[in-house]
């Protein structure tokens, strides 16, 4: 049997109805920045945070129904983060404190990284 290599997460892609609130939540929530941008960078089509979040530009996206489940983000501090996000409106789900979803139905998980960064 042939040996396998491990394979990696390239990027996720998430429909938006409000991409300039996502540029400002990814910056301001987790510190994550825009690295790459299609289209008017004062309207953008889609654009990519950090490379890995790919947020595409839907205004009339409605709901969570084909987005995506959750997106998992390792961070320094749950509770700080926590305080930003509800900034944006964002409310803890029944799943846990660290379970947050956005108003219009992105969720994300918050996972508290170890002392080594894992």
């Amino acid at each position: 049997m042939p040996k396998s290599y491990p394979s990696r997460l390239d990027h996720v892609a998430i429909k938006v109805s409000d991409i300039e609130l996502y540029v400002d939540f990814f910056a301001q929530v987790f510190k994550m920045e825009v690295s790459s941008i299609d289209g008017d960078p004062k309207r953008p089509l889609q654009l990519w945070i950090q490379g890995v979040i790919q947020l595409i530009s839907d205004p009339d996206f409605q709901g969570p129904e084909g987005r995506s489940a959750h997106i998992a983000v390792a961070v320094d501090n749950i509770d700080l983060v926590l305080a930003e996000a509800r900034k944006f409106g964002a409310v803890s789900q029944a799943k846990g404190p660290n379970w947050i979803e956005m108003p219009d139905g992105l969720v994300f998980e918050l996972l508290e990284m170890g002392p080594t960064g894992d």
